[in-house]
């Protein structure tokens, strides 16, 4: 009886531990299924890093501040690449930066670029090119594509049009400052005083104002001058000059000032003075007539020299340096009546634009 019970208890032991190890190994035979699955998970994201393209080639776009013909300037770019199909996110990695009319700025994102190894700098704006040669000159490179730079000669960057440094090409941006003042005088035959502002830190409007003095001095008009540091100066800059007896503003292709352009359009109207401007893309903010170059072409051409370099097709030390003559007149009739000037028909037959409401 005694050996019955024991051999029963060994049966029921021997049972009890099955169980008890049916249980434990019941997580463990769960783990290989989680295994496969990270498994898995592991081939799809390795796949997919093989079946990627190789490392896009990388552009970095900067500018002084954002308007509409600094804005029209790097579109034109985009543009340019696209066609030659380099496509942002696709074919290319674009990396635009805006200093926000902060000249300092521009030293940072320059030396970002320069760190981050871009294989192109695109710098609209005298300032921005600055930043991006000082960034680069003693690397000797990435490439630099300028424009929308009034003289590269006197930002100090390039001796001449066939001697500069061998990584950096561009577009001269020369607005026709001469041409645009001279029509103040043939649309205000009496007029004497004609009220300019400008930012004596950005290069290019120094040479802008070196060419407008004499030319205004030829056209028998005095210059009123007034410095500005800052786009938030403008306005205050503007009344000043009304004070001053002016009859009329002339705004050139001062990023500063052109950022805030319609502060001065306001002062314009509220006090019937005509506004002229150097940027065809200002009679579109309230300018009454403007006479310049055409940005977005400008944008065109420097990003057909984008294309060569990232094609590997352009000897950039080569390569002399020209001059962006396309420009165009637009005459914004509106402002014209609000500011209490009236445009005869021969020159709205110049216009290559006509703005009529």
């Amino acid at each position: 009886m005694q050996k019955k019970q024991a051999i029963l208890a060994r049966l029921l032991f021997g049972l009890l531990a099955l169980v008890l190890v049916t249980a434990c190994v019941a997580p463990v035979a769960e783990a290989p299924s989680t295994s496969d699955d990270t498994a898995a998970a592991t081939t799809t994201e390795t796949t997919t890093e093989e079946s990627a393209p190789a490392d896009l080639p990388v552009v970095g776009m900067m500018k002084l501040v954002s308007h509409p013909a600094l804005d029209a300037e790097q579109q034109g770019v985009k543009d340019a690449l696209k066609e030659a199909g380099f496509v942002d996110g696709e074919t290319v990695t674009i990396h635009e930066a805006n200093a926000e009319g902060d000249i300092p700025t521009l030293t940072t994102i320059a030396q970002q670029f320069v760190d981050d190894e871009v294989d192109l700098i695109v710098s609209t704006t005298t300032p921005a090119l600055q930043a991006a040669y000082n960034a680069t000159k003693d690397l000797e490179a990435p490439p630099i594509v300028f424009n929308a730079v009034t003289s590269p000669y006197d930002a100090g960057v390039a001796a001449a049009a066939d001697d500069h440094p061998s990584w950096i090409i561009g577009y001269q941006a020369l607005a026709p400052v001469e041409d645009a003042l001279a029509l103040i005088p043939r649309l205000i035959p009496d007029i004497q005083t004609v009220g300019y502002i400008y930012n004596p830190a950005e290069a290019n409007s120094v040479v802008n104002t070196e060419i407008a003095e004499p030319a205004a001095e030829a056209l028998g008009l005095t210059l009123e001058v007034t410095q500005i540091s800052n786009s938030s100066e403008v306005q205050a800059a503007a009344e000043a000059l009304v004070a001053r007896g002016v009859e009329a503003f002339f705004v050139s292709t001062d990023s500063t000032v052109v950022a805030s352009l319609e502060a001065i359009v306001k002062v314009a109207n509220d006090n019937d003075i005509p506004l002229f401007a150097n940027d065809p893309a200002s009679a579109q903010r309230g300018a009454a007539v403007a006479l310049g170059l055409d940005y977005y072409q400008d944008g065109l051409d420097t990003g057909a020299l984008a294309v060569a370099i990232l094609k590997g097709e352009l000897d950039i030390a080569a390569t002399p340096i020209e001059r962006q003559r396309k420009g165009s007149l637009v005459v914004n009739l509106p402002a014209a009546a609000e500011q209490g000037l009236t445009i005869p028909d021969d020159l709205k037959a110049e216009a290559a634009q006509l703005i009529e409401e």
